[in-house]
């Protein structure tokens, strides 16, 4: 097992939702570009860092860690079509000089001990089934002093025990999106204390979803947004399996109140 939902064992394969991403050409995480100014103010991420961005699905964020903060960008991802469009991307913007990408896993990582600035992780490590082995993975490639700074999707431990009678529900929009881990479903307060536990620190904060801020992502992607919904509509007419993902996707719109992402930041001491 690869990635969650992506390599079913030997000589399986399904359509999983990571392939649905690269299939339709879009890569967003939750939170949308606030959430990601956030993990790199606090992680003190400035001009010239070596930033390690792990799936970095169409290269948003690594773009713009190289064209807007002047950083150094290596953007990986565990699916083909994302590194192909990250680095036309970063070729597009002029920026491919300052941001490379390569195909490889998140539990696995191909660089020396204590190699870059700073790490970021956006609605990564979900899809991941072996968490702590990636987690360990990102504090190996740091530096000393040093920031991770992660954002997953989770609820708290009190929204969970408040929604007894609708964890079936929660339970498959997990499952449909691939990010059921070896330990199930992670908590803000699971998340929290994996983090913790491997760092000794860690600066951690929860959101609950917001539609305005989804929505103004979509805005900002234009016309490519717009054809990543036409690219939607087909696959789930034409692909059982992307049609049951994007159905158990809607479910997500009665969690509102619940349904959010936490955003964690750890230093490495040590």
């Amino acid at each position: 097992m690869v990635y969650a939902g992506v390599e079913a064992g030997p000589g399986k394969r399904r359509f999983s939702y990571l392939d649905l991403l690269a299939s339709i050409g879009s890569a967003k995480h939750i939170g949308g570009k606030g959430a990601t100014e956030t993990l790199i103010n606090e992680a003190g991420i400035r001009p010239g860092s070596l930033v390690l961005d792990v799936g970095c699905g169409m290269g948003k964020t690594s773009c713009m860690l190289a064209k807007e903060r002047g950083c150094h960008v290596i953007g990986l991802d565990i699916m083909p079509r994302m590194v192909r469009e990250s680095r036309e991307r970063a070729r597009r913007l002029g920026v491919d000089d300052k941001a490379a990408f390569l195909r490889c896993d998140a539990r696995s990582l191909p660089f020396k001990p204590e190699t870059f600035d700073a790490v970021i992780v956006e609605s990564v490590t979900i899809f991941v089934e072996e968490v702590e082995k990636a987690l360990a993975e990102y504090r190996r490639v740091v530096k000393n002093g040093g920031a991770v700074c992660d954002n997953e999707v989770c609820v708290t431990r009190d929204a969970m025990g408040k929604m007894v009678d609708r964890l079936d529900d929660l339970k498959s929009i997990f499952t449909a999106f691939c990010s059921m881990t070896s330990k199930g479903i992670l908590t803000f307060e699971d998340w929290k204390e994996l983090y913790e536990k491997l760092f000794g620190n860690v600066r951690a904060s929860h959101h609950l979803l917001d539609m305005s801020v989804e929505m103004e992502t979509r805005r900002e992607d234009g016309l490519k947004s717009i054809a990543a919904g036409i690219k939607s509509m087909w696959l789930y007419m034409t692909n059982p399996e992307a049609r049951k993902i994007i159905d158990e996707g809607r479910k997500m719109m009665s969690f509102q109140g619940e349904f959010g992402y936490g955003l964690f930041v750890s230093h490495k001491r040590g």
